[in-house]
């Protein structure tokens, strides 16, 4: 439970962003400017939203903050690679979501750990489509079902993945306490987003 705990706070302390559209109040940023990157290309996300209609699709990057694991956490801006400004997350998340996101990470780390078929691209294109998946929810981004390309995850996968997310979260809530920073900021530009 301890191991399970830590990991959690660890792995949501990796969520991060770039220029988000989320609600912003003022605070004190660091002045400290963390490195963050897209180098590898992992696989096809489809945007696929709420009335069943495709709304886009690209090729999602693996997203690194100082060379750890990271998630966007606003499906509807692209990346930009370049240094950012850390603020703790809950400057523009609220609990509810923090603990949304961070429990249902939890449970696809769990997932990729059990599944061993499963490719480390493939798990962190489940572990962002269930960020991005918690967010809509939220914030009303109509694309509650955004997912991998069934080429990249069959189906069946991700059903058993997302399902099993949603239900972990469930059990889970309040048990945890979750937290995470948020990195934003421009950065340079970088061409080859791969979003259309």
């Amino acid at each position: 439970m301890k191991k399970m705990l830590k990991r959690l706070c660890t792995g949501f302390l990796a969520l991060a962003t770039v220029v988000t559209a989320l609600p912003t109040t003022p605070v004190h940023a660091e002045s400290k400017q963390y490195w963050t990157e897209s180098a590898e290309r992992v696989g096809i996300i489809e945007k696929v939203m709420n009335d069943g209609s495709i709304g886009s699709t690209f090729n999602e990057g693996y997203m690194k903050v100082e060379g750890e694991t990271a998630y966007c956490i606003d499906i509807n801006t692209d990346f930009k690679n370049g240094y950012k400004t850390r603020t703790d997350a809950s400057s523009r998340m609220s609990a509810d979501q923090i603990s949304d996101v961070a429990l249902s990470l939890e449970y696809v780390k769990q997932y990729g750990e059990a599944h061993k078929e499963l490719n480390y691209k493939q798990v962190y294109l489940l572990e962002q489509c269930v960020v991005w998946q918690r967010l809509s929810v939220h914030l009303g981004w109509q694309c509650d079902n955004v997912r991998a390309s069934y080429d990249e995850i069959p189906k069946a996968t991700q059903d058993e993945v997302f399902a099993g997310a949603k239900a972990f979260v469930k059990e889970n809530k309040g048990r945890y306490e979750c937290g995470g920073y948020i990195y934003s900021g421009e950065g340079r530009n970088w061409d080859n987003s791969g979003r259309n």
